[in-house]
């Protein structure tokens, strides 16, 4: 899991240049989770974020941010256990000095929700 992760980070983060076919990134980082995030979205959030708590901020966090956006869409804003992942691809993206453009809606939406 962590190297699907990975790839949908590195993908999100620049899909042109990332080398990474945009046909692989649904069936294998995305749709394997479907079942499990439905069923239990707040065990799963937890569990995903435990996951990526040894990457430190890195592609695999990154890409468990996206996924989190992919598997529940503006829900995801509403559901405070899918927060830290959110703002862990916010931190992301600030740590590589991205300016705020590079924000998505969404993160621009959390950004402007979580205590400063």
């Amino acid at each position: 899991m962590p190297n699907r992760l990975e790839l949908l980070g590195r993908h999100g983060l620049d899909p042109f240049t990332s080398g990474i076919d945009s046909g692989e990134i649904w069936p294998d980082s995305i749709a394997p989770f479907l079942q499990d995030a439905h069923a239990d979205p707040d065990g799963f959030l937890s569990d995903l974020h435990a996951l990526v708590a040894a990457d430190h901020g890195g592609f695999a966090t990154f890409g468990a941010s996206r996924l989190v956006w992919e598997l529940y869409g503006g829900e995801a804003l509403d559901n405070p256990a899918a927060w830290p992942l959110i703002d862990a691809g916010i931190n992301f993206k600030r740590a590589r000095g991205l300016p705020t453009a590079n924000l998505t809606g969404y993160e621009m939406q959390r950004l402007t929700q979580r205590p400063s």
